[in-house]
């Protein structure tokens, strides 16, 4: 089986990726597995570190008609690169991830009549998703209510987002305890996506000294990302506190399972994950992305009250210091809000993804040949 993913723009949509190529190898051991993306910073090197072949593809967002021009020449280099890719690869299928980068593969498969299948992470359905949509022979989301914003597709299932297989720590993992905390008190996880968040971090910081007032034994795992990791390192040095500081962890299942309460953004994956693990959670969605798309996945959870939104405009030292405290103060409310996101999980995502995958292939392989039966001789 020869599998082509497409995606990238944002780290998001590669990670939910690489949860259905896994599936996809133990599935299938000799599957040839690759990886279109873009340039952005870090995406080749996480597809690298994975073992799956990756290959750049010429893309950009369009962002003002002032860029139009460069829009389209890039555009067509990149159209033209993927459609003599797929040729050579000869792919049995084409899995767009969403965002920008998957926009021209897509369309180069359409040209190439390759079977594709969209993966829709978010609430909101990305604009990309949302334009190819026409041309996929199924799109597979992660929320019921995503179903009936695609018109005219063909199939639309919900089978949950993949994630992460090291997201679901188990006891032996967690004995190692990697951040060196202790199983008495309470433990806040905060961490802001891939690229951390410094209006998280900022905010948190200015937190500290309160929270540390009145929450006894408090412990805290922050994950700053690149820029705020030495701020915040000063700051938890100088106060004295019990923490965990770094850009970021590969042990994010263990930081979650030790983990009373998590402070973080809203993106589709991260839902995903707090949803497998049920963990009780502040969400501030970041404002900027595409039709505040991170406001709506953070809804699915606030509406059923795992969670609580804090707009950024309205995140506050005052306000962070007083629900974080109440929620630690209160073990039934934490144990409520535990209960009702573990209602949201998919643990089965990964298989239903490549079981409609296969459903897809199986589907056109018999159109083809009711197709080849039905010509005249």
């Amino acid at each position: 089986m020869n599998v082509i993913f497409a995606g990238g723009g944002t780290g998001g949509h590669l990670i939910a990726g690489l949860s259905i190529a896994q599936e996809i190898s133990s599935r299938f051991p000799g599957a040839n597995i690759i990886f279109f993306g873009t340039s952005k910073e870090g995406e080749s090197g996480y597809i690298g570190k994975s073992g799956y072949e990756f290959k750049q593809i010429k893309a950009c967002k369009f962002t003002s008609f002032i860029r139009l021009p460069a829009l389209i020449i890039v555009s067509l280099i990149g159209a033209i690169y993927s459609l003599i890719n797929i040729i050579r690869i000869k792919p049995d299928i084409i899995i767009g991830l969403g965002g920008y980068g998957s926009a021209l593969p897509v369309v180069a498969a359409y040209i190439a009549r390759v079977p594709i299948v969209l993966i829709e992470q978010n609430v909101i359905p990305g604009r990309t998703n949302l334009i190819m949509a026409r041309w996929a022979d199924a799109v597979l989301c992660h929320w019921e209510s995503t179903k009936k914003r695609f018109k005219k597709v063909h199939s639309v299932s919900v089978t949950g987002i993949p994630i992460r297989k090291d997201v679901i720590a188990n006891e032996s993992e967690i004995s190692k305890n990697p951040f060196g905390l202790t199983s008495q008190g309470k433990t806040l996880l905060v961490m802001g996506g891939s690229q951390g968040a410094q209006a998280i971090n900022k905010v948190i910081l200015q937190s500290i000294p309160k929270l540390k007032d009145l929450i006894q034994k408090l412990q805290i795992i922050h994950l700053t990302g690149k820029e705020g990791y030495k701020e915040a390192k000063d700051v938890y040095d100088n106060l004295g506190i019990s923490s965990f500081v770094s850009e970021f962890s590969n042990d994010i299942g263990i930081a979650y399972k030790l983990s009373d309460l998590v402070i973080c953004r809203a993106g589709a994956n991260t839902i995903a994950e707090i949803s497998a693990v049920g963990i009780p959670a502040i969400l501030i969605p970041y404002p900027y992305a595409t039709d505040n798309h991170q406001y709506w996945n953070a809804y699915e959870l606030a509406r059923i009250g795992g969670a609580v939104i804090i707009k950024q405009d309205e995140l506050k030292p005052a306000r962070l210091t007083e629900l974080v405290s109440n929620l630690f103060r209160n073990d039934e409310d934490l144990d409520n809000m535990k209960k009702k996101n573990r209602s949201l999980s998919r643990p089965f995502a990964a298989e239903h993804v490549v079981d409609k995958i296969c459903q897809t292939l199986e589907a056109k392989k018999t159109k083809k040949k009711l197709v080849s039966f039905a010509r005249p001789t």
